[in-house]
């Protein structure tokens, strides 16, 4: 998998990049389209310093999607930092985002790595170890859910060390 994002420093320590990851064959991007909680994961250079992080997904009149993380900085309590992307598939289970207002990252490409057949929980990561998230629908999800999507991460490489719980 090929990004033009800039590997965070210290990639290496998060994600073995030796290791390779594979998006879910088939995925249809209309699961991802909804609110979101990050319950888990990764350092990464988008996130400094945010608390209690939500994602919304939605759809466009195009092809692509609307992606949009709400990070509140230094506290749950804290100012809202919106970041806004539009993603493009690639393939099933495989996009690139570019960050509106961050045009220095270019693209960012993430693949989905597992999907709960309910759709309540997906894990994202990057080839590059830019990112690895745990998203639910609930902000706190069931313990055996949590600890499977966490899992994910880990078997594509994630350092367990790295993969840290999101407070909402």
């Amino acid at each position: 998998m090929l990004s033009v994002w800039p590997a965070a420093a210290g990639a290496e320590a998060v994600r073995d990049l030796a290791r390779p990851m594979v998006a879910v064959e088939g995925f249809d991007k209309a699961r991802l389209v909804g609110d979101w909680f990050e319950v888990a994961a990764t350092p990464n250079i988008l996130e400094r310093d945010c608390h209690g992080v939500t994602t919304t997904i939605e759809a466009r009149e195009d092809s692509r999607l609307t992606f949009k993380i709400a990070c509140r900085v230094g506290s749950l309590s804290g100012t809202v930092l919106p970041i806004e992307g539009v993603m493009v598939e690639v393939v099933p289970g495989l996009y690139q985002v570019r960050f509106v207002r961050l045009p220095q990252f270019g693209n960012l490409e993430f693949a989905v790595l597992w999907a709960a057949a309910d759709d309540s929980m997906v894990v994202l990561g990057s080839g590059l170890g830019q990112v690895g998230w745990v998203l639910a629908k609930e902000a706190k999800p069931d313990a055996v859910a949590y600890a499977a999507g966490v899992q994910v991460l880990v078997d594509n490489g994630y350092a367990p060390g790295a993969i840290a719980p999101v407070e909402q």
